[in-house]
């Protein structure tokens, strides 16, 4: 074989530079894939994530609506009212507790607010002193109630009252004319009464009320007495 022949039969080899861009070429694609997987995992977090907050803001939002349900299904409360949360129901409709309203006659120290009795808070109370008979014939307390029908309240003497172990408290309601409206109910402290009258064709309710010392029979007119939530509707 002649020198000619020789070297064209040597192989190439290739330049340093030849191989350095393949490899080069080479990171570069695996850069690449490298990047491409994380970006991908990325996503897949990502899209997780959202959906979950998806379901939590679709579950919140599911939840409002029940309670706007239940809230538009309720009467609601009077907004004159005492603004207690604590109430024992909500108000038929067009109804009114008496502790939002101002009495039309006011003979014994009458307050409003919160009173608890046999362990049950009345948060819409009137409360006022068992005076008695007045001399001037006029009643304890008395309230407008023109254009309602019916009228509720749970009576007794608050828990807290001292003194009132041996007492019962006699109770009457009366219409504007001093008719009663239902016979005097007997009320003590732990011992509480449910009240409920027909006020149709009433223009004003008269509560009054007298105390009896249980030990000697003795009029005993020092404590109070409670309309707990009272109301007319």
């Amino acid at each position: 074989m002649t020198a000619v022949e020789q070297k064209k039969a040597r192989p190439k080899k290739k330049s340093r530079s030849g191989r350095w861009l393949t490899s080069f070429s080479g990171i570069l694609a695996s850069v690449a894939t490298i990047v491409a997987a994380g970006a991908s995992v990325l996503a897949a977090h990502q899209t997780g994530r959202v959906n979950q907050l998806t379901i939590v803001v679709r579950q919140q939002q599911q939840q409002l609506r029940q309670a706007h349900r239940q809230a538009a299904s309720q009467p609601g409360r009077s907004n004159t009212g005492s603004g207690s949360s604590a109430s024992q129901g909500a108000l038929p409709a067009g109804g009114i507790y008496l502790s939002a309203t101002q009495p039309t006659v006011n003979e014994a120290d009458l307050s409003t607010g919160s009173q608890i009795m046999s362990a049950k808070a009345y948060p819409d109370s009137n409360t006022f002193y068992c005076f008695g008979p007045q001399g001037n014939g006029q009643p304890d307390v008395a309230f407008d109630v023109a254009g309602h029908s019916r009228f509720k309240a749970e009576v007794g003497i608050p828990d807290n009252t001292s003194n009132a172990t041996s007492l019962d408290e006699t109770v009457i309601f009366a219409n504007q004319a001093g008719v009663q409206l239902i016979k005097p109910i007997i009320v003590s402290l732990g011992h509480p009464a449910a009240v409920a009258l027909n006020i149709s064709g009433v223009t004003q309710i008269e509560v009054s009320c007298t105390g009896t010392s249980t030990q000697d029979q003795q009029p005993d007119n020092s404590n109070v007495l409670t309309l707990g939530d009272a109301f007319v509707s």
